[in-house]
């Protein structure tokens, strides 16, 4: 494949995971809003698994997509490659090799304004909705309780 077929397939790869995510957190969401009322530890599980699934795994993969989408864009717009640029693999892994590639590359951030938003804020947007969820329905237990 050459670096423009490279770049499209992986520009399509970063918005199907984006999209997935994005349905799988609205679910998870649904559903945590669903089971607030069966008891707060069946929220606390669903949050806990939910955030977990944001930060351990809808952030990382897509920051590496991203990273992998600007490897080959960036890549395919050279007329020559310089042939100290790094693999691939060590463009996503390898932040000093990463910094070196996009001197090379021209590359100032890997963090543009949309990425900021797509890839960052919604997910800490999707945590912080779940935190108020939670606090939510424990002031509202607590409340409860201390009316009785």
């Amino acid at each position: 494949m050459t670096d423009s077929e490279l770049w499209i397939v992986n520009e399509s790869c970063l918005q199907s995971y984006r999209s997935i995510f994005i349905s799988s957190e609205s679910f998870l969401l649904a559903v945590g809003a669903i089971v607030s009322d069966k008891g707060i530890w069946v929220l606390v599980v669903t949050a806990a698994i939910s955030v977990s699934m944001i930060w351990f795994v809808w952030f990382p993969v897509v920051r590496a997509r991203h990273r992998i989408v600007d490897y080959w864009k960036y890549r395919a717009a050279l007329r020559i490659v310089p042939s100290t640029l790094c693999s691939e693999k060590d463009y996503v892994l390898n932040k000093k090799l990463r910094g070196e590639a996009n001197a090379a590359l021209g590359i100032k951030t890997n963090w543009r304004p949309t990425r900021w938003k797509i890839d960052f804020l919604t997910p800490v947007l999707f945590s912080a909705v779940w935190v108020v969820l939670v606090a939510h329905e424990l002031v509202h237990r607590l409340t409860l309780s201390s009316v009785r």
